[in-house]
């Protein structure tokens, strides 16, 4: 029996050498340990044709996620040319390696009626709410929820918003590497400013501290998480009886700037903060029809 577990190693260190990313290096070195630890499991003896298709069935019996299946396989694929191209093992087909073809889910997106309805959960909670400490949560729920349909900026964007990057006319939005201005209506600005009067006579720190959404923990002054964002959704989707996400929100703002006259993709994949036009253009045709 061939021990291929000493190629693993040596394959690392070739992925090295080949500046790969940290990930990259990562994920082929285990995805390919976890292969030869499949091998001996099953006694197999030499890297066949007949190993690989095992394999490939194995990965589709434990893994629900057929992304995680297919980063295997190309895991695998480069750790078989490597084989390969040191005469461990005989030339097998490409072919053996293909990823698995998925549907695409319709991506889901949210109705004029069922918007309203989501956006007044955290309205009426305002409204109706006793203690000053639940009346103002209410409210910076309701303007996060506002700011993300009417901009359309996922989560990770909105724990990272400013008030110093908000202006007339236009806000600035932080991604991981980047910003981009989007225009600020003056509804919605009017909202942030209300929210910000109602911030600083609850907080003495609101005064001194930049980022915008604030918590009432332990550590205040900091901003909120994703976590909070995704709790607020989804007490949101309990009240109202269907799926609200930071996402089908995104998703819905995006469709209705879609459907405006003399909106072009070249405008809209850089306003959304995607990298390529191509990305927005496979989104689009994914979309749920509006109702």
């Amino acid at each position: 029996m061939t021990d291929y577990s000493i190629y693993v190693k040596r394959f690392q260190a070739a992925l090295i050498s080949q500046s790969k990313s940290n990930y990259t290096v990562k994920q082929y070195s285990l995805d390919s340990a976890q292969f030869v630890n499949f091998m001996k499991e099953q006694q197999y003896e030499i890297l066949t044709v007949e190993v690989v298709q095992a394999y490939r069935q194995w990965l589709l019996e434990h893994y629900s996620s057929l992304q995680s299946v297919n980063r295997k396989l190309a895991s695998l694929k480069s750790f078989v040319h490597f084989l390969q191209a040191r005469d461990v093992i005989p030339t097998l087909a490409d072919d053996l390696f293909s990823p698995i073809p998925f549907e695409k889910k319709e991506l889901q997106t949210l109705s004029p009626f069922q918007m309203r309805k989501a956006l007044h959960v955290w309205l009426i909670s305002y409204e109706t709410a006793e203690e000053d400490e639940i009346r103002w949560m209410a409210l910076r729920n309701y303007t996060i929820m506002r700011v993300i349909a009417t901009l359309g900026i996922k989560s990770s964007e909105v724990v990272r918003m400013k008030w110093s990057h908000v202006h007339e006319g236009f806000v600035r939005i932080l991604s991981k590497r980047s910003y981009r201005d989007l225009p600020l209506p003056q509804a919605l600005l009017d909202v942030l400013q209300f929210y910000k009067e109602e911030t600083s006579k609850r907080f003495a720190i609101a005064q001194d501290v930049d980022y915008i959404w604030l918590g009432l923990g332990n550590k205040q002054g900091d901003p909120i998480t994703v976590k909070t964002i995704e709790r607020l959704f989804a007490y949101v989707s309990q009240q109202v009886g269907f799926a609200v996400t930071t996402t089908n929100m995104r998703y819905t703002a995006i469709q209705q700037d879609m459907k405006k006259e003399q909106q072009e993709l070249e405008d809209l994949y850089e306003k959304y903060g995607y990298a390529r036009k191509g990305v927005l253009q496979e989104r689009a045709t994914r979309m749920e029809k509006p109702e």
